[in-house]
């Protein structure tokens, strides 16, 4: 079961890709001149903390992706099939879902996992109608499917369908004030709404479910990105700082390197060099060429340690199975962060080079742009 778990975990993943950026599109900023929330962590966390268990019960009866067969469900995250994003393998599996619908129209597990589909492709008005389906064979007697359906139509970013989501999600809430999902989707809508009160408690109280460490930095990422205050402790563990400097101590990240190692040297523009500030976070992440969502590898320091060399490696994936080893090419980016966050923001500054499985490990990053 270990491969099939771990093939669902990087679809869910997979997900994140497409849906960030409908999710946060109409956040509004803090204040102006700040940036929103991050774009990928919003539908990263949503994907992450609410739906492995649900997709995993989900794709054991119905996916015919061959789980029986380890390798093949270990490469799937290497870039083949559904885990791995391919275009190609997600239009097969749709076709397969929609072929298995036409010969069983009540199917409504099949419905539930067409609309996943939909949703992993980045058609969200597709999902709501799959959903909607099987929540109307389903006499709309089950909740997390409600959920679902509630989450695909806040993922549409439609606003005439914002009312009937913010609905579920309540009723979800009413019936248990821990569900994960709508604590998550319901802070989201009332960030998106100016809601920040309303933001605050319900992730706050997300916090106290004591979530994974990774997820609770991200929900008090968001809290701070709303200004609101965290409670003592919730930050939990912290990424350790990443910093190289001049000072001669070993590149960041040289310590942990695993597998695929890219020692990635910084430095700055002198054109640009007076436009950096003490303590700006800098992020160095490397990405699968065109594809959006989580990187591959990704670490933040700050700018008062430049120049320096960082090491990114397979120690530090964001999502299991899905690492520098798993793809041929790569996009390095360095970007120093004015807003703080992990998102793009105007006026950020921008360094980028690719790396070549297989090519020397030390590749030259100029921070040399700046976001319009």
């Amino acid at each position: 079961m270990t491969p099939f778990i771990l093939v669902c975990a990087a679809m869910l993943m997979a997900a994140v890709a497409l849906l960030a950026r409908p999710l946060v599109r109409n956040a509004p900023a803090a204040a102006k001149g700040e940036s929103v929330a991050p774009k990928a962590t919003v539908a990263t966390a949503a994907l992450i903390i609410a739906l492995p268990l649900a997709a995993a019960g989900l794709y054991a009866g119905l996916s015919n992706f061959p789980w029986d067969n380890p390798q093949a469900a270990a490469a799937a995250p290497a870039g083949h099939g559904v885990a791995g994003g391919d275009a190609g393998s997600m239009e097969e599996v749709t076709k397969q879902l929609e072929a298995r619908l036409a010969e069983n129209p009540q199917d409504v597990e099949g419905w539930r996992m067409l609309g996943r589909t939909y949703l992993v492709s980045g058609n969200a008005a597709k999902a709501v109608l799959a959903y909607t389906k099987a929540d109307e064979i389903s006499g709309g007697t089950d909740p997390g499917l409600r959920l679902d359906l509630a989450e695909a139509l806040v993922l549409t970013d439609d606003p005439a369908v914002q009312g009937k989501a913010k609905e579920i999600i309540d009723g979800a809430l009413a019936t248990d004030e821990l569900n994960q999902k709508a604590l998550w989707y319901s802070g989201v809508m009332a960030a998106r709404a100016d809601d920040k009160e309303t933001a605050k408690l319900r992730w706050t109280k997300l916090l106290e479910t004591n979530p994974p460490p990774e997820i609770r930095q991200i929900i008090v990422a968001q809290l701070e990105g709303i200004g609101a205050e965290v409670p003592p402790g919730a930050a939990g563990t912290q990424a350790p700082a990443m910093g190289g400097g001049m000072g001669g101590s070993a590149p960041a990240g040289e310590a942990t390197a695993v597998g695929r190692t890219v020692r990635v040297a910084l430095s700055v523009d002198p054109a640009l060099a007076g436009k950096l500030k003490p303590g700006t976070p800098l992020f160095v992440s490397a990405r699968q060429p065109g594809i959006p969502g989580p990187p591959l590898a990704a670490v933040r320091i700050s700018t008062d340690d430049l120049p320096t060399t960082v090491v990114l490696s397979d120690a530090n994936s964001m999502v299991e199975g899905r690492n520098l080893s798993s793809v041929d090419d790569v996009q390095l980016v360095a970007r120093v962060a004015f807003g703080g966050t992990a998102m793009l923001a105007s006026g950020d500054l921008i360094g980028e080079a690719s790396h070549k499985k297989g090519a020397a490990p030390d590749v030259s990053i100029v921070i040399n742009k700046v976001s319009p």
